[in-house]
């Protein structure tokens, strides 16, 4: 027997076809203030379109969008260029701001939540955390 958990339905994916890949809101354990993605000027697409789709993103408080990011199911890439930009100073003290207060950077995949894979070793322990470190 299986259960139906609302706003999640399978999808199966096609060697090669495209993933949707969207981003969500930075947030930090140690300010507990979250910010929009495009609060921090990353690489953006040429209208940003918010998608929450249920209720639950919604009081959850993400902040998800559309994104520049193209994946593809069982494609091994690395280090493709998104954009050339040039930033302002202004702009990199921003960065750095959110990185010295422990921000962490939300995707959401195939409306899955991006996660990081953590070893701890004197336990022998893995586990996941939502997000990476900005």
């Amino acid at each position: 027997q299986a259960f139906y958990v609302p706003g999640v339905e399978p999808r199966n994916y096609e060697y090669g076809e495209d993933v949707m890949l969207k981003v969500n809101k930075l947030d930090s354990v140690r300010t507990q203030l979250p910010f929009e993605y495009y609060s921090l000027p990353f690489c953006r697409p040429g209208k940003v379109v918010e998608s929450a789709e249920n209720l639950g993103e919604v009081l959850s408080g993400d902040m998800i969008e559309n994104s520049l990011y193209e994946i593809s199911m069982k494609m091994i890439e690395s280090c493709k260029v998104l954009c050339v930009k040039d930033y302002k100073k202004h702009e990199l003290q921003q960065f750095e701001a959110k990185i010295r207060d422990e921000y962490h950077v939300n995707f959401i995949v195939d409306n899955l939540p991006a996660a990081t894979k953590h070893y701890t070793e004197e336990i022998g322990d893995k586990h996941y955390a939502k997000g990476f470190a900005l």
